[in-house]
């Protein structure tokens, strides 16, 4: 049994070339243990296989981060920083024809990253150092915003098409982010708890779907209303208008528990703030990229909400969310719980925006 060392398919002992990726099948057979390290790999290539068949797209989705990140340890200057911002404009957006198929090579929002962390450090030595009190408010909105605005900032440059400007992302951030808390602490009006949460705290498993589901739904009740206000056509866009509310939801609760917080302030701000890479924010962009699988072009109508490619992206945020909160014992403990959900909820993205990418190449097409 040989693999091919380029995709990792499986290929008879005599092919010469892959039936697959065309590559040239030299040389000896691998050894066992290459053979694993490519059924592995085969593993991942089959499960986004399969979810890619949702978008409307074939086979695997291979993202290489390398060459995704690989102009954020370069040297940029501010007009290139600020030209990433002047987009969306009537004159600054780009025609359809000038938008690159290509992943894009976003860098701005380590920058973002690392300004809200140096705040974040100057803040906490002035409460702690100096003793001073009024750090904490900044301290609390700093450790709050950190990633989730970072991570917009992520998706607002993977926005190949450059057609949603960032005065419209700051408004959805900030307006879409509180109304979709008003939502779901509306729907949390009908849904009653177990008696292990409400006298113990303890999240059960129906507890984490019922928390899932409820504020999966808030946040796209919202979404839904932004992609209709702004007809976006691209599943980028919807990836994109998610982001942002997802992004302002996770900000302002994560505000909220780190005021709760009292003497644990620092800890809940770091913990919430690194989890927040795959919280609400990728959870948001997954189902705004779900929605506009469906919609496309066409003006948006809730009944597409109950096509099976939306349901299905849908409820893999919806059991990602009740995973994350369910109180359930992991090898390794809680934190391997949450790097796992992350990295699965990244992949999920990387299959939607795939698709996004190729999207423009079919429309262009069918000029």
């Amino acid at each position: 049994m040989k693999y091919c060392p380029n995709c990792g398919k499986e290929v008879k002992d005599i092919a010469k070339f892959c039936n697959n990726c065309g590559a040239a099948i030299g040389g000896a057979a691998p050894s066992r243990t290459t053979n694993q390290q490519f059924e592995k790999k085969s593993l991942y290539a089959s499960a986004t296989e399969t979810l890619n068949k949702y978008t409307g797209e074939e086979g695997a989705v291979q993202v290489n981060l390398n060459d995704l990140f690989s102009e954020v340890p370069k040297h940029h200057d501010k007009d290139e920083a600020e030209e990433i911002f002047i987009a969306g404009t009537k004159t600054t957006t780009p025609s359809l024809e000038a938008v690159s198929e290509d992943w894009g090579k976003p860098w701005l929002f380590s920058r973002i990253l690392v300004g809200f962390l140096i705040a974040f450090v100057a803040l906490l030595y002035m409460a702690v150092g100096f003793e001073n009190e009024n750090a904490i408010p900044g301290l609390i909105l700093v450790g709050a915003f950190a990633v989730p605005a970072s991570g917009l900032v992520f998706f607002f440059e993977a926005n190949a098409f450059k057609n949603i400007s960032l005065f419209e992302v700051l408004k959805i951030f900030f307006i879409g982010g509180i109304f979709s808390l008003i939502v779901t602490v509306f729907l949390y009006q009908f849904v009653d708890f177990s008696a292990a949460n409400q006298f113990f705290g303890i999240m059960t498993l129906k507890d984490s779907i019922l928390i899932g589901l409820v504020e999966e739904v808030g946040k796209v009740v919202i979404v839904s209303y932004f992609i209709s206000k702004l007809n976006v056509k691209y599943v980028l866009n919807g990836i994109l208008v998610g982001a942002a509310v997802g992004a302002g939801f996770a900000a302002f609760e994560t505000a909220g528990y780190i005021y709760r917080a009292e003497g644990s302030l620092v800890q809940v701000a770091v913990l919430r703030g690194w989890s927040a890479l795959g919280g609400h924010l990728v959870w948001a962009a997954i189902a705004g990229g779900a929605i506009m699988l469906v919609k496309r072009q066409k003006p948006f109508e809730f009944n597409q909400l109950l096509d099976t490619r939306f349901l299905v992206f849908f409820a893999l945020a919806v059991a990602m969310h009740a995973v994350w909160d369910w109180d359930v014992t992991v090898p390794g403990g809680v934190y391997v719980k949450y790097i796992g959900l992350i990295v699965l909820a990244w992949i999920i993205v990387f299959i939607l925006m795939n698709a996004g990418l190729k999207e423009i190449g079919h429309i262009k097409e069918q000029q």
